[in-house]
């Protein structure tokens, strides 16, 4: 038998397919567009704006494959197991490993691919004089090591896990929990260390910072070694747990061997609210979340709260000195709307897609349900699940405001001024993102092929783009003339309102493209009406 069957089979099929190349294409030609407009905005020397453009890159590459690395491979395995075809893989004579490892190369030779493509344009810092030789191969080292790493967690999830949503969630809290827990825990305490040489060691992340010549210089030389070693006995331990796992996870449990899965099944189907929803609108009851789900929502706002009172050392008795801190609250306040609005695009059109790939939809719309009917079901469902807590997060963005209002006499009106707006923004721009955000993950997860992929086009379109066209429009104007506080907020609002506004185009494609899409479904991931239409459908026949 052939040593690594599987990985051979897929190394041969990603060298004749497409995508590979344009992959390597796309990558390069995204790192070379960068370089260039980081070089035409950068007035310094030549030698300063090559150490600016090697650290702007590498910056960019690291959060790439730290981040985004866990979420390549967090469903290779998952979709396997939903879809019942894992099983014939062990019917053969493979190994965990050898599916383990097909799965970790079919999924992840892109990416790899990708990075290794803008190697050479971290290079170019190197011809500008501004980067040492063995700067640039620390960082091709980290890089290399850290998207080993975070592809193993994906994977190791992904043989956990059978739902695609827990699988990327899972990845995602285990490589930032691995990444920052032990560094940030020592410095939240009351006197931090100064010195935490041992908690950086076992970090990934620091190994990217040692990368660079300005940290390497002023630490013992072998501390970057032993990060690379740790990183990797990391990456092969996931990666050995997928191994061992795989073949014991692709069996469907048995219902009454798990008490919990026997305790949340009564209580989600016994429950009289399950009836009043549906009287009250059929596809509601269809789209509606469990109790156990909906608590899991507050679950992670109970964790960043503890989180916001750890910082703040409310729970040690220093809030009367110190105060509340307003760059803390803010923060905290994003990224707990950051992470709601995750949720609601990764919930808005699961029900809907799933439908619709099974040949549901089909059914409700002969059985007499309207598109409209499907489509206020969806909303009313995502308005039960998250209304209550886009409220906390609204009431605990006033009450930050109000505790601030006591440090905030001792500055400047301006500075108090752009404090009050700014709470002011983030509560506004919650709701209507959450909006926004509804409609659009309904969209794409209404003609997607994956629920995750939907989730993270509507976030790209409603938060991630906004944003970084903010900033670039920000750096280019920056680096012309200084720009005041109140021109950046009114800039903000404008670019927020008109994604949030455009965003209505979903919804009236959602209504008036549902029947087609339901009945004729996609070609080639495309709405059908991009495609000739058969002569008749099934929404014509009924």
């Amino acid at each position: 038998m052939t040593f690594l069957p599987v990985v051979e089979r897929e190394l041969r099929v990603a060298a004749r397919r497409r995508a590979s190349h344009l992959t390597r294409v796309a990558a390069a030609s995204i790192g070379l567009g960068t370089t260039a407009w980081i070089m035409m905005v950068d007035t310094v020397s030549a030698q300063e704006a090559g150490a600016n453009l090697f650290k702007i890159l590498a910056v960019f590459l690291f959060i790439y494959a730290g981040l985004f690395g866990t979420q390549i491979t967090a469903d290779c395995m998952s979709e396997e197991k939903r879809e019942g075809t894992l099983g014939l893989l062990f019917l053969t004579d493979l190994k965990g490993y050898d599916v383990v490892l097909g799965k970790l190369t079919a999924t992840s030779l892109n990416s790899f691919y990708g990075m290794l493509a803008v190697v050479p344009v971290l290079a170019i810092p190197l011809l500008m004089g501004g980067v040492s030789n063995r700067e640039m191969l620390r960082v091709v080292v980290a890089l290399v090591n850290l998207l080993f790493f975070s592809l193993s967690i994906g994977i190791w999830a992904s043989a956990v896990c059978r739902r695609e949503s827990r699988a990327h969630g899972l990845s995602l809290c285990v490589a930032l929990a691995i990444l920052f827990a032990w560094p940030a825990e020592t410095q939240l305490k009351r006197h931090p260390d100064p010195n935490p040489r041992l908690a950086n060691l076992s970090s990934p992340a620091y190994g990217c910072v040692m990368a660079f010549d300005e940290v390497y210089k002023r630490n013992p030389p072998a501390d970057f070694w032993i990060n690379a070693a740790v990183t990797l006995f990391y990456s092969w331990v996931f990666l050995g747990l997928a191994c061992w796992i795989a073949p014991r996870s692709w069996q469907d449990v048995a219902v009454e061997k798990s008490w919990l899965r026997r305790w949340r099944r009564a209580s989600f189907n016994n429950s009289k609210r399950r009836t009043k929803l549906l009287e009250l609108e059929p596809f509601l009851w269809r789209a509606s979340r469990p109790e156990f789900k909906r608590a899991a929502v507050w679950l992670m706002l109970a964790v960043l709260a503890l989180l916001w009172l750890w910082a703040t050392g409310y729970t040690r008795g220093t809030w009367a000195r110190n105060g509340f801190e307003p760059a803390l609250d803010l923060s905290f306040l994003v990224c707990g709307g950051l992470m709601l609005k995750a949720w609601l695009a990764g919930e808005s059109g699961r029900a809907l897609g799933e439908d619709r790939r099974s040949g549901a939809l089909e059914l409700l719309l002969c059985a007499g349900l309207h598109p409209v009917e499907i489509v206020r079901g969806q909303l009313r469902a995502l308005w039960r699940q998250f209304a209550l807590p886009v409220g906390i997060l609204l009431l605990a963005n006033v009450f930050c405001l109000l505790i601030e209002l006591r440090p905030m006499a001792t500055l400047d009106r301006d500075d108090r001024i752009a404090i009050f707006w700014l709470h002011v923004i983030l509560g506004v721009f919650l709701v209507l993102d959450c909006i926004a955000l509804s409609w659009v993950g309904m969209w794409h997860g209404f003609v997607a092929r994956k629920p995750n992929r939907s989730a993270i086009l509507a976030m790209l379109r409603i938060v991630v783009m906004p944003g970084l066209l903010f900033f670039l429009l920000v750096f280019l104007v920056a680096t012309k003339t200084k720009l005041e506080w109140v021109a950046l907020l009114l800039f903000w609002c404008l670019l927020g309102v008109f994604t949030d506004v455009f965003a209505v185009l979903s919804r009236e494609k959602l209504l008036v493209r549902f029947r087609k899409i339901t009945s004729e479904g996609l070609v080639r991931g495309c709405p059908v009406e991009l495609a000739p239409a058969p002569i008749a459908t099934l929404a014509e026949v009924s």
